[in-house]
């Protein structure tokens, strides 16, 4: 991934960030992997909080940090390595425990390929519990009331099925907030499928709710359940936590 940069849109709400694909975000497709998808809306949500003086560095001297909740990201299809990408954002509403923040993916020509939301909510790093968000009372003035035609992202029912994956959190899967960042998690459900069913099938849709922390030394399963075919529901679980993760992944085929 490389930024090129970004620009500011007509709503000064709302702000457009541009990205050069790398290496290093594409699969053996010559198509950007989920994780770096996922990595460039997390980015780009980041770079945004903190150009408007609420972003990460921010909270973390007072002892607070940002938390991703839930994600939703749709794609008509997911760029190559010959693109570009510009991902605009802007904050749809903030409740008392979570805002939600919106995406709109754009390819190099500025074709429209993809929509995401996100739900986030602020954690005190001391008690590890999310605090009220009028602790934030800046964001307000960067409300843009305009959702996307996928709306936000909801609560994936839970469903146990077939163990697809292990894992274990180890060091490098630690981020600033001391617990397993979540590009992690996404990276345990893509390998719950085989190169060969990707060579067959491409992501449209993604969902996920994250439900606990998970910190080193964890350990657990992937549960995949086929919903129908090309939809898959996954639970992600551990011994001492218990259930951990939801999400699911619509495929169609190429």
């Amino acid at each position: 991934m490389y930024f090129c940069g970004s620009r500011i849109e007509t709503m000064g709400t709302k702000k457009t960030y541009s990205y050069n694909i790398e290496a290093q975000d594409i699969d053996f497709r010559r198509r950007v992997s989920l994780s770096s998808l996922t990595d460039f809306v997390l980015i780009t949500a980041g770079k945004n909080a903190d150009e408007n003086g609420f972003g990460l560095l921010e909270l973390q001297s007072d002892n607070f940090t940002w938390v991703l909740s839930r994600l939703v990201i749709d794609m008509k299809r997911m760029p190559t390595e010959s693109d570009s990408l510009s991902i605009e954002t802007w904050i749809e509403k903030i409740g008392t425990a979570f805002t939600t923040r919106n995406f709109r993916i754009f390819d190099g020509a500025n074709n429209l390929i993809g929509h995401a939301s996100s739900s986030w909510a602020v954690m005190d790093m001391q008690t590890r519990r999310s605090v009220s968000l009028n602790t934030l009372p800046a964001m307000q003035q960067y409300i843009v009331q305009e959702s996307t035609p996928i709306g936000e992202p909801g609560r994936i029912p839970s469903q146990s099925g077939e163990v697809a994956n292990s894992f274990r959190v180890k060091y490098s899967d630690i981020d600033v907030n001391n617990h397993a960042n979540s590009l992690h998690y996404v990276a345990w459900l893509s390998d719950c499928f085989t190169p060969d069913f990707y060579r067959k099938h491409h992501i449209r849709r993604f969902e996920i709710n994250f439900l606990k922390e998970l910190t080193f030394g964890d350990s657990g399963e992937v549960h995949r359940h086929m919903n129908a075919p090309g939809d898959y529901a996954f639970l992600i679980v551990t011994k001492e936590k218990g259930d951990v993760c939801r999400a699911r992944i619509l495929f169609e085929e190429v």
